[in-house]
C-alpha cells in the first residue's frame, strides 16, 4: 500500500496535520493499492486461466476492462483506496449512507474548538450581490453556535457529546473514508450525476480525478452514468439538462462521440 499525506505539493507528517490544513470541500487520496490495475488483472487471470505476460499488456488491459464493464465486481474489490476529507456535516452524512465503506470522523465529543478548526460552509448563492442580508444572517447563526459550543465545552458547562448538538450541519467535519475499487465506482456514478447535490458532486469529482491517476484502468471510464458505456441514466426524473437517447438512456452527445471514434479510430 502507498501512503502519502500531501495537499497541493505540501507534505504533512500525519493525517491530523493534513486535515487541519484542508480547505472546505476538499478530499485527498492518502492511501491506495499500488499497481491496482495489474493486481486486478492477476485476480481475474486466476479466475479465467489467462496468461498476462506483463503490466500494461493488451491482455491485461482487456481482462480488467471486461471485469469492470461486465459486473465481475469481486475482481475490483481486492484494491482499496482511502481519502481524508473536510466537508460540511450535511455532505458527510450523504457519504455515510454508503455501503462497503469504512469511516473515522473527528469527534466533537472529544475535540475542542480552540485550534480554529471549527469553520462553516457558505453557499456561493449567498455571496451574490443583493444577498447581503441573508449572508449576514447565515454567518451570525454559525458564529454564534461555534461561540456557544466553545464556551460550553471550555468552561465544562456541558460535556462535548451534549454541547455538539447546538452546531448546525453547515459546520465542517473531517474524516477518513476507505472503500474498495468497486464501491468507489458504484458510489461515484451516483454522486457524479447532475441530480446529485452540487457540493457532493464537486467532492466526488475531485476523488475520481485522483483515482484515475493511480489506477487508470479501474477508474478511467468513470463519469456521469449517461456518459458511460453499459450504463445510461437510471433516473425516472432526469436532470433536464442533458439530452438523452430514449432507448439507450445515454447522452446523445456521448453517443455521437462514440460514433466518431468508431469511424475514425486513433491509430
Amino acid at each position: 500500500m502507498a501512503v502519502r499525506f500531501a495537499y497541493k505539493g505540501v507534505e504533512y507528517p500525519t493525517a491530523l496535520k493534513l486535515s487541519k490544513e484542508l480547505p472546505m470541500l476538499a478530499s485527498v487520496l492518502v492511501q491506495w493499492s499500488e499497481d491496482a490495475d495489474w493486481f486486478a488483472a492477476n485476480v481475474a487471470s486466476l479466475c479465467y486461466d489467462t496468461d498476462l505476460y506483463k503490466p500494461g499488456s493488451k491482455v491485461a488491459t482487456r481482462v480488467v476492462e471486461h471485469c469492470r464493464d461486465s459486473g465481475h465486481n469481486t475482481v475490483l474489490e481486492h484494491n482499496v483506496f482511502s481519502f481524508v476529507k473536510k466537508v460540511p456535516i450535511f455532505v458527510a452524512r450523504q457519504d455515510l449512507r454508503a455501503r462497503h465503506a469504512s469511516f473515522d470522523e473527528r469527534s466533537l465529543r472529544y475535540c475542542r474548538a480552540d485550534d480554529g478548526s471549527l469553520v462553516y460552509y457558505t453557499p456561493k448563492e449567498l455571496l451574490q450581490p443583493g444577498r447581503e442580508s441573508e449572508l449576514n444572517q447565515w454567518q451570525y447563526v454559525h458564529e454564534q453556535a461555534i461561540e456557544l459550543y466553545s464556551r460550553l465545552t471550555d468552561e465544562e458547562i456541558l460535556e462535548g457529546e451534549k454541547a455538539r448538538s447546538v452546531l448546525p450541519v453547515g459546520i465542517a467535519t473531517t474524516y477518513t473514508d476507505t472503500r474498495n475499487a468497486w464501491a468507489w465506482r458504484h458510489h461515484s456514478m451516483k454522486r457524479l450525476c447532475l441530480r446529485a447535490q452540487d457540493e457532493i458532486r464537486l467532492v466526488r469529482r475531485q476523488e475520481v480525478n485522483q483515482l484515475i491517476k493511480v489506477a487508470p484502468l479501474l477508474f478511467g471510464d468513470l463519469n456521469m452514468p449517461c456518459y458511460m458505456q453499459n450504463q445510461g441514466c437510471p433516473e425516472t426524473k432526469t436532470c433536464g439538462v442533458i439530452e438523452l437517447n430514449e432507448t439507450s438512456r445515454l447522452a446523445v452527445a456521448y453517443e455521437r462521440m462514440l460514433e466518431r471514434k468508431e469511424k475514425h479510430p486513433v491509430e
